[in-house]
């Protein structure tokens, strides 16, 4: 009689673990899981996205491309638990003052309030940090270093101390092994 008793002790714990381990299953089916999904909304306001010209006194700007991306070349590889953002860019003088666009007037700010750090070794840091005269372009590249995982941004150009252009970027979830200097991203 002990020994059935202990059976059936044994088996009403198997078959309650199994239970468990469905109703469990079912709440992570369900959403129920504790992971935060990434935010994907630009912080603060935003004049534009990627595609988009911008004019403002003195000045234009277009947002052609932004991606996530591991590395640029065998040297330059993100730390583990980050990845670079590039962003591929034309600025224009439009007045006669030539706008400043350094690390400090091209800023990538991030949803937790902090920002990106430009990543100025790189071939994706190929943008000049002063404009180009008046009436002419220039385009290139400019890089950030952010956390993975990092799916909205906001960059925010001041070209003078009276203005800003802010373009918003909602990043998809793919992250590229390589960004390919030309200006594509591709996986390597």
């Amino acid at each position: 009689m002990l020994t059935e008793i202990r059976y059936g002790s044994l088996l009403r714990r198997r078959s309650l673990s199994v239970l468990l381990g469905f109703v469990l299953a079912a709440m992570a089916a369900c959403g129920g899981n504790s992971v935060p999904e990434a935010d994907v909304t630009p912080p603060g306001p935003v004049d534009a996205g990627p595609g988009e010209t911008v004019k403002g006194e003195d000045v234009s700007i277009t947002l052609f491309e932004v991606g996530a991306a591991r590395s640029f070349d065998r040297r330059e590889q993100a730390d583990e638990g980050k990845v670079f953002i590039a962003a591929r860019l034309s600025i224009t003088t439009t007045g006669t003052v030539v706008p400043a666009q350094g690390p400090d007037d091209l800023v990538l700010e991030l949803p937790d309030g902090s920002t990106g750090k430009p990543w100025l070794v790189t071939p994706g840091s190929r943008l000049r940090n002063t404009g180009p005269p008046p009436g002419q372009e220039l385009a290139g590249w400019r890089s950030w270093v952010v956390p993975e995982g990092t799916r909205a941004a906001t960059l925010s150009y001041r070209p003078t101390p009276d203005l800003e252009i802010r373009f918003g970027i909602s990043l998809s979830d793919e992250v590229r092994d390589r960004w390919n200097v030309v200006g594509d991203l591709r996986h390597v």
